[in-house]
């Protein structure tokens, strides 16, 4: 059996969920959910629509409080903070849709989220140090847009847009990054290229990722949950998981009467 059994939390856990409820006026997205993610992983989420995953997200980055349940972040309770705080804490969300200033340059949206304390002006006119410049150089040749720096971002194209928005989260240097569908949406040549961006930020930070496209969490996955009807079912190896009967039977649409309902 793939599934994991409780572990006593360690100082070395990133994150530790216990017992996390959510609740939407008697719907329960979220139910009995257990979760821990160590420093350094590269997590991604699966699971049907309405399994979960996104809430999950939001409860992490604190844009939706938990019914119940323990959330720890570096041993921080998140329950008791809020968004802004929690992105303090060291948590950095991308949502689907790109949030970039479209009329501004790459490295102009980098420095504002660099300098995101200041106000938008005194941002933009304020003298760099040597540091900074060295630490946008370095997170604009990650994202693979140092030949765009000073290229308005409304010009760039859709998987550019996504990468310029991953890296002002960098920028930051946040401890753990949520990314939800971060390849949606690109051409084969950026899919490509987001899954390699992924595994460069493992290299340095702890990454969960919801993703539809399996084909993408086949080629880039570390670790994979599956998540159906707001907990964990299953948890491992892509390959793991692609051989367990009861994913297949609730997810990858392999047997059944619930086969058309996987997706």
């Amino acid at each position: 059996m793939l599934q994991s059994l409780p572990r006593k939390e360690t100082a070395a856990e990133l994150v530790r969920i216990e017992q996390l409820e959510v609740d939407f006026d008697g719907f329960k997205a979220i139910r009995g959910l257990d979760f821990s993610l160590e420093p350094g992983e590269l997590r991604f989420l699966i699971g049907p629509n309405g399994a979960g995953k996104t809430t999950l997200l939001d409860v992490l980055c604190g844009k939706v409080k938990p019914s119940k349940g323990r959330v720890r972040f570096k041993q921080i309770d998140l329950t008791k903070h809020q968004e802004h705080q929690i992105a303090q804490l060291g948590i950095g969300r991308k949502f689907q849709a790109p949030s970039i200033f479209v009329t501004l340059t790459v490295q102009e949206n980098l420095l504002l989220s660099m300098r995101q304390k200041r106000g938008l002006l005194s941002s933009l006119i304020t003298k760099t140090t040597p540091e900074q410049r060295e630490r946008m150089k370095y997170y604009i040749r990650m994202i693979g847009l140092a030949d765009k720096a000073k290229q308005v971002a409304g010009s760039l194209s859709h998987g550019e847009k996504q990468w310029l928005e991953i890296g002002m989260l960098l920028i930051q240097e946040p401890e753990l990054l949520l990314l939800d569908e971060p390849a949606a949406g690109m051409t084969d040549s950026e899919t490509e290229k987001t899954g390699e961006l992924l595994h460069k930020i493992s290299d340095r930070q702890t990454v969960i990722v919801v993703e539809h496209d399996m084909e993408f969490v086949r080629k880039y996955a570390k670790t994979v949950t599956v998540m159906h009807e707001g907990s964990v079912l299953r948890e491992g190896t892509m390959q793991d998981i692609q051989n367990d009967d009861k994913v297949a039977e609730v997810y990858l649409g392999r047997r059944g009467e619930r086969d058309a309902d996987a997706e």
